[in-house]
């Protein structure tokens, strides 16, 4: 008879604390951070180092020449999109893409004085993030991904070039170009603050490296009272560069 009243008291006591441990569980961190899609919007300010291309041709003296993106840009405006899958709370995959406005620099190289220059680039590829702490109040990330780059320049203006049997003459010049390459590694460190149960807040830093390997594009010389004359680019070597960001991204997860 005894045995039978223990055996009834555990049974009650076990029963009594399951709905309590099921509410832990609930309440735990990770519950509140479940699989499926996540989306990122980010925007900052970037910059580099490294090389546009290298053993170009100056059109003015004819000679080899090399540009650096500290010669061509001072800084961007990137805004970063992120689409993904959140396969676990410690685990997404997903794919990123960014356009950066590029704010460029006088130079005799990519934009002389008194030229009217612009430029611009995209940036997209697939990436792997591992989240530290999922669901609580701040949730460190690292993530790590590849990718293409595509930038784009323009500039116009007047530019005193020689001209055989003639000497210097001013001459309407134009230029256009398209730099493309991979991105061979793409590194992002960055942290969630929790807002609500589906949006988060918090910095996001990005340091890639990767190389122009292509470059297309035409310039256009007027000479006064001469037809345009349009010519392609002159073949350039590889531009190897490192690129940084540094911003604020807001995310969104369903629960």
């Amino acid at each position: 008879m005894t045995g039978r009243r223990c055996w009834t008291l555990a049974v009650v006591i076990t029963l009594g604390f399951a709905p309590m441990a099921a509410a832990r569980e609930s309440d735990s961190p990770e519950s509140e951070c479940p699989s499926g899609l996540q989306l990122a919007l980010s925007t900052g300010v970037g910059g580099g180092v490294g090389y546009v291309y290298k053993n170009g041709v100056s059109p003015t003296t004819g000679q080899p020449e090399d540009l650096k993106l500290t010669d061509a840009s001072s800084v961007t405006l990137p805004v970063l999109l992120e689409v993904g899958y959140r396969a676990s709370p410690h685990l997404y995959l997903g794919v990123w893409g960014s356009y950066e406005k590029v704010f460029t620099k006088e130079s005799d190289r990519s934009c002389p004085v008194g030229f009217e220059c612009s430029a611009k680039q995209w940036r997209l590829g697939p990436e792997v993030r591992l989240h530290i702490s999922p669901g609580a109040g701040f949730d460190p990330w690292v993530a790590l991904g590849v990718g293409l780059e595509i930038g784009q320049s323009s500039g116009e203006g007047d530019r005193t070039i020689p001209v055989p049997d003639v000497g210097p003459v001013t001459a309407r010049v134009e230029t256009s170009s398209t730099d493309r390459g991979p991105t061979f590694a793409r590194l992002s460190l960055g942290g969630d603050v929790r807002l609500t149960r589906s949006w988060f807040l918090g910095p996001i830093l990005t340091a890639s490296l990767g190389s122009y390997t292509v470059r297309t594009g035409e310039r256009t010389v007027t000479l006064p009272g001469l037809p345009a004359q349009t010519s392609a680019l002159p073949p350039v070597d590889d531009g190897f560069h490192a690129l940084f960001t540094l911003g604020l991204r807001v995310a969104w997860l369903p629960l």
